[in-house]
């Protein structure tokens, strides 16, 4: 299925060809596709795909208003959706700020999976510490990088080792509280201190602030945290906002292994923009048919065309002493090049051309050239020509 779409939205981008309007409307379709690529995977990301219905329903209402030529209704949902992209930046802020920082392949860090003996050393630590009932809290960052989340703590850099994960977390080291983050195979900091969760529904039996720092990391990244409660002795995980109880020492090290074999990452740039376009090219693919489809619908109202208006002349600095007895003809006709939707909007008794008298100073007939610089007219439109291209105007004195 995901090849097929690949294919129809590779097809779609074939029909442009390289003349420069046709580049241009592909370079639109492309941004468009972005960004509807980013609002994807932010529906993906904080499951709020609920959220989409009412979205959809509202912009079909919009196609509907401009294919039926709805003025006031197409004004409204157009005004509505240039606030709700605010609203949507409020509401989903955090997680925006999470999405636009792990997009790119740029953001995966070449970093050295945990090995089997990490794992098992970590997994032997955690129980040792359940059945003393000593709390502890230990991060392992995903494929996205926490140091923004990071604060304080003390850098170590050492190699990991049961008695030295047990000596740390003992009430009487300093830094025992925080969080001690794992990565490379070494420890790189103990003592620090994450981000607390504002959802105090999802902590359920959990009320502790290493619970409560647990689940706030795992809700703004893809790190692992292992948590071992101090007065149950229970190990539990924090992943992606969710909570996952380990039975006991194997099982903590089997989920360790299922983390480490998502967490993989190839170790160059190259593999890993590769990894990363077959990771994302389905959802992008469908993000390119999606806008492709939106231009098409909308691509009446963005052509560019031709249309003429009369306009009245406006004569401007009329010597002293002088008034226009006459004028042959009294209107221009003008013809203007714009976008069609912009056309809706154009108000034609708004528009006007200029007749300057500045260089007159005799009474009579006189023969003033028009141009295109003396058209009136709003900003997003351009003046094609101008008919007649001179005209007659008598002045005589008051």
């Amino acid at each position: 299925m995901s090849s097929q779409i690949f294919l129809a939205a590779i097809s779609l981008v074939g029909n442009f060809n390289f003349a420069w309007p046709s580049l241009r409307n592909g370079i639109d379709v492309l941004v468009i596709a972005i960004l509807i690529y980013i609002g994807l995977r932010l529906l993906l990301e904080t499951h709020a795909w609920p959220m989409l219905s009412g979205i959809l329903a509202i912009a079909l209402l919009y196609g509907a208003s401009n294919i039926f030529n709805l003025p006031l209704t197409h004004l409204v949902l157009r005004t509505f959706f240039g606030f709700f992209i605010i609203f949507i930046a409020i509401i989903f802020q955090k997680e925006l700020r999470r999405l636009l920082s792990s997009v790119g392949f740029f953001s995966f860090r070449h970093t050295v999976p945990p090995r089997e003996t990490t794992i098992l050393t970590i997994s032997r630590a955690a129980a040792a510490l359940s059945k003393e009932k000593i709390g502890a809290l230990i991060v392992f960052p995903g494929k996205e990088s926490i140091s923004r989340f990071l604060e304080g703590g003390i850098a170590l850099r050492g190699e990991i080792s049961q008695e030295l994960l047990l000596s740390i977390f003992s009430e009487a080291t300093p830094g025992h509280d925080g969080a001690m983050i794992i990565e490379n195979n070494r420890i790189k900091k103990f003592g620090v201190h994450l981000p607390l969760t504002e959802n105090m529904d999802n902590l359920g039996q959990f009320h502790g602030l290493r619970h409560r720092a647990a689940l706030g990391l795992s809700e703004q990244s893809d790190a692992f945290v292992v948590v071992v409660s101090g007065e149950t002795g229970s190990i539990d995980i924090a992943r992606g906002g969710i909570w996952n109880h380990c039975v006991d020492e194997e099982d903590l090290r089997r989920k360790l292994d299922d983390f480490c074999s998502s967490f993989s990452l190839p170790s160059s740039t190259g593999a890993a923009f590769s990894y990363w376009f077959w990771q994302n090219a389905g959802l992008f693919a469908v993000s390119v048919v999606l806008a492709g489809g939106t231009w098409l619908l909308f691509a009446p109202d963005f052509a560019m065309v031709q249309k003429n208006f009369t306009a009245p002349l406006e004569f401007q600095n009329v010597p002293a002493g002088y008034f226009v007895e006459d004028a042959i003809p009294r209107d221009a006709v003008l013809t203007l090049e714009g976008q069609n939707s912009d056309f809706n909007a154009l108000n034609p008794q708004a528009m006007d051309v200029s007749v300057n008298f500045s260089s007159t100073t005799t009474a009579g007939w006189h023969t003033i050239t028009l141009t295109g610089k003396d058209v009136n007219a709003p900003l997003n439109f351009s003046v094609v020509q101008v008919q007649p291209r001179s005209i007659e105007v008598e002045i005589v004195k008051d």
